[in-house]
């Protein structure tokens, strides 16, 4: 799912930018095999394009899955980047996740259509019909259900809580208020971890929360960037 054009608009000609599709999504390359799709083989991918491009001192900015691979990254590269930006993410996913990942499977294996528009539905609050729409369309055609099932089996994983209380970078936490993926809890327990970050809880949004309420996600990002420059 494309979850930034709205920030590639607002942002065009003010900043340099970085988009980003990790494997598995988008124009990304889709391999079939689950080791494919360990965390580290998503922060391994971000280090890839970081080195061939030699960035350095960036602002890295993440959304859900791409908080934890955010995070991670800066524990491992803390000397390339400046700050983060973590946007309706958290430190692992809800135990009710977990418990689902097996009936979802067989869900998927049966219905792949149906399990995507289940979650088009809860990355939105219930009034955006035309984004759950246009959600359920990209996700259809740009990423496989192998490619689904296969990250969201490494999320059923993923326990970053020790490698966010390291972080020591000044750090924006933005989240929806209406989250039903990952909840504010989880943005709460983020900005507990992270010494010294600022969280942000955005009304009558859900997960998307960029694309949801963009004027009011870019504001706050825009503002973060000028507070570091001065």
């Amino acid at each position: 799912m494309d979850c930034k054009k709205e920030q590639r608009a607002y942002f065009s000609g003010k900043n340099a930018m970085l988009f980003i599709d990790n494997r598995g999504h988008g124009k990304s390359d889709k391999p079939k095999k689950y080791d494919y799709y360990r965390l580290e083989k998503f922060v391994s991918d971000l280090d890839a394009v970081v080195s061939a491009l030699k960035l350095s001192d960036f602002i890295l900015i993440g959304h859900s899955f791409g908080t934890m691979i955010s995070m991670k990254y800066c524990e491992e590269h803390p000397e390339k980047v400046r700050a983060l930006v973590l946007i309706g993410g958290g430190v692992n996913i809800r135990m009710f996740h977990k418990i689902f990942y097996p009936i979802s499977k067989l869900i998927s294996s049966i219905s792949y259509r149906s399990s995507v528009k289940l979650v088009a539905n809860l990355s939105f609050a219930k009034n955006a019909l035309e984004l759950k729409d246009w959600a359920f369309k990209e996700v259809i055609e740009k990423t496989p259900r192998y490619s689904a099932m296969n990250g969201y089996k490494t999320l059923t994983k993923v326990d970053l809580r020790e490698v966010a209380k390291k972080i020591e970078k000044r750090t924006l936490i933005i989240v929806g208020e209406k989250d039903a993926l990952l909840p504010v809890k989880k943005s709460k327990e983020l900005n507990e971890l992270i010494r010294g970050s600022r969280l942000v809880v955005i009304p009558e949004a859900g997960h998307c929360v960029q694309l949801e309420k963009p004027d009011e996600v870019n504001r706050e990002i825009e503002e973060f960037c000028s507070k570091l420059k001065s």
